[in-house]
């Protein structure tokens, strides 16, 4: 009886394991947009907001925006988490609690953009990219 119980035991957690996700899976569940500037000779500047559900261990977070879906054409850009200094020139970051804006600088003016946001814990495991459409 004890080694049916046993073996019960390490199938509900492998099931709990498996229903719950891999706990190494870097956060998934943020909402990211872009707003972009008004078009000056086809050229505007583009801010990118992210919204966190937790800050803890991200090491990297990658920003991508194409003018087609899965392209990143338009801007494509990994920052460290928090750093505010050392950017390219015309790029920002500042975070406060669960919300970062990033200033991703200047890019062609396109009427669609195609946003993709991932982050990466400091286990080195990347997030699911989070994808979506700006007009």
């Amino acid at each position: 009886m004890a080694n049916y119980l046993s073996a019960l035991t390490r199938c509900l957690v492998l099931l709990l394991f498996i229903l719950t996700g891999n706990p190494l899976q870097a956060q998934s569940n943020f909402d990211a947009y872009v707003t972009t500037s008004a078009p000056v000779n086809d050229v505007v500047t583009g801010t990118m907001f992210i919204t966190l559900t937790d800050t803890n261990q991200i090491d990297l977070v990658e920003v991508k925006v194409g003018s087609k879906e899965g392209h990143a054409d338009l801007a494509n850009h990994q920052f460290t988490y928090d750093q505010t200094s050392g950017l390219p020139a015309g790029m920002t970051w500042q975070r406060t609690g669960y919300r970062i804006t990033i200033s991703i600088g200047s890019f062609a003016y396109s009427d669609l953009q195609f946003g993709y946001v991932r982050l990466k814990n400091s286990s080195g495991v990347w997030s699911d990219t989070f994808a979506f459409v700006t007009n």
